[in-house]
């Protein structure tokens, strides 16, 4: 990876990066707003005692974009660029991830920052960093958003059960709220019918999500043992 400096956009990976972005800069912006998503994933998506330095590099990219997109850009940059402004609040975990994604770039085992330790520089590359955070955290204060995020192998939770609990919550609210309308009518042969009928409605749902849940992580099981059984073929 060649580097010329230590802030974001100084080494060959993130300029591959930022020259992607530039070329589908014509097509809708949740376009490139993926693509900075994606990179942040990424680095969670390698262990955390064996973070690849390129992937480091394009994470750390990735989050100076999220930065400058929400305003927080450094003195010599254009604000947001690539106009994700309004895609990446939508992504509302963006700011939380990358902040993580600095977190785990200067944490034991990064390779990036095996690197950088090796060199004169380390401590203004940390520093570049600790800068970057701050942006990201004035970013998230401005637009309401969190700048939290666990990973899983940290103890959070997949995007999947993230879904699945807020669905679980949204129908949990609808059966509160029908409970109170019903009770504005209690008493009422038609009305009690009516939340009989939901009741049951909302538990034959369950059971059907429920299901759902079941022969989804099922397959999931079965296609990574699968996965596991051709690695060891090979």
């Amino acid at each position: 990876m060649g580097t010329w400096g230590v802030d974001s956009f100084d080494n060959d990976d993130a300029g591959d990066f930022v020259a992607a972005l530039e070329a589908d800069k014509s097509e809708p912006p949740v376009v490139n707003a993926e693509r900075v998503i994606a990179a942040l994933d990424a680095v969670f998506a390698q262990s955390a005692q064996g973070l690849d330095a390129g992937v480091a590099a394009i994470g750390v990219a990735a989050a100076d974009i999220v930065a400058t997109s929400l305003g927080q850009s450094r003195a010599t940059e254009k604000a947001d660029p690539y106009e994700l402004e309004n895609a990446l609040k939508f992504n509302d975990d963006a700011v939380g991830k990358a902040v993580a994604v600095l977190s785990r770039v200067r944490a034991d085992g990064s390779e990036l920052a095996a690197l950088w330790d090796e060199t004169d520089d380390a401590e203004d590359w940390r520093t570049a960093l600790s800068a970057l955070e701050a942006r990201l955290r004035k970013a998230a204060e401005t637009h309401g958003l969190d700048p939290t995020f666990v990973p899983e192998d940290e103890g959070g939770m997949s995007e999947e059960q993230t879904i699945r609990d807020t669905v679980d919550q949204v129908y949990d609210d609808m059966m509160v709220e029908m409970e109170r309308v019903a009770d504005t009518g209690a008493g009422d042969p038609q009305v009690e019918m009516l939340r009989h009928l939901v009741r049951k409605m909302h538990l034959v749902h369950k059971d059907i999500t429920n299901m759902r849940y079941f022969v989804v992580d099922s397959l999931d099981t079965l296609t990574a043992r699968i996965d596991r059984i051709e690695k060891a073929g090979q």
